[in-house]
């Protein structure tokens, strides 16, 4: 599982290329869409100064005391607790204008991995719990409990491209109730193949159901979507669109949108005529998506998997 910040000493991830391709300046607006222990923000309101404006949103209630607590001597700030999917509301109403950046990290802190109460590694046993933002009632052992077998497989292939969906759905649903980390990742691992978990596998047989169950629990697919249209929309001219992804669905989803906002014409390919009348919002600034190098997925392993792409507002 991917980690946004650590108290534990090192950067957050791509600190360095985050700063280089932000673009800021003194006075400059910026929304950190993913606030997590407050490491890019602090970056950033180093960057814009007293004079500049940074609006920050973060659904996790502990993560968000953290941040506040770290970047309280700064005065030019709006912290906002709730997800990022409420980005365009709460811009609009608060009346902010010319954003120069906004910003996605979209991995998970140390306090929600390292935590067992989280729910969200199978590393220590803990409640099967799984939400960022505890205010909502459902919980990863509730989806599980409520869901038929055939949606749970269907979760199971999408959100985490498992190879045996079918199979763990059945036994999921033969077993229950599940309600613990370890009672899951147990029960899976009882069931995977053993020629599976012999072939130089580094990932324990529940890492993708543990993804898509998370995936699931925090629609965070469909909220991503939203956010980054959203996020297109407030962007001034000029200003950058900087997203971090940590596997192949987040990235998928993050370059697509990306790309449609750069045509000129998202027509079907059968029309031969444009009638959509769409005018490109965005230019790629890295063709490429930024990694880690190995310095840094040294000092932080959990970083190794995470993909930075910049776009730029026509």
């Amino acid at each position: 599982m991917p980690l946004i910040q650590s108290k534990h000493g090192h950067d957050p991830v791509l600190i360095t290329a985050v700063e280089k391709y932000s673009n800021l300046n003194k006075g400059d607006t910026v929304v950190d869409c993913t606030l997590g222990l407050g490491g890019h923000s602090e970056m950033f309101l180093k960057k814009i100064g007293p004079k500049g404006t940074l609006i920050a949103f973060e659904q996790d209630e502990e993560n968000y005391n953290y941040a506040l607590n770290r970047l309280n001597k700064n005065k030019n700030k709006h912290f906002i607790l709730k997800n990022f999917v409420h980005l365009q509301n709460e811009i609009e109403e608060r009346g902010i204008e010319n954003i120069r950046l906004v910003f996605f990290d979209l991995g998970l802190a140390s306090t929600q991995v390292d935590d067992p109460k989280r729910g969200f590694s199978f590393m220590n046993d803990g409640p099967l719990d799984m939400r960022f933002d505890k205010r909502q009632p459902i919980t990863a052992s509730m989806v599980l409990q409520k869901l038929s077998e055939r949606r749970l497989m269907e979760i199971f292939r999408e959100y985490g491209e498992e190879r045996y969906s079918r199979k763990y759905a059945r036994i999921i649903k033969e077993n229950l109730p599940i309600e613990t980390t370890k009672q899951l990742a147990d029960l899976i691992e009882r069931h995977t193949p053993r020629d599976y978990r012999k072939k130089g596998r580094h990932i324990h047989p529940a890492t993708r159901v543990f993804q898509a169950l998370r995936i699931e629990v925090n629609q965070e697919l469909e909220v991503l979507k939203d956010a980054l249209l959203q996020a297109i929309s407030v962007l001034a001219p000029g200003g950058q669109l900087i997203v971090i992804s940590y596997h192949s669905l987040e990235d998928r989803i993050v370059k697509n949108i990306i790309r449609d906002a750069t045509k000129d014409c998202v027509c079907p390919r059968e029309i031969l005529i444009c009638s959509c009348n769409h005018k490109p919002k965005l230019k790629i600034v890295t063709k490429k998506p930024i990694v880690p190098d190995d310095n840094e997925i040294a000092e932080n392993p959990r970083s190794r998997s995470a993909k930075m792409r910049v776009a730029e507002k026509l």
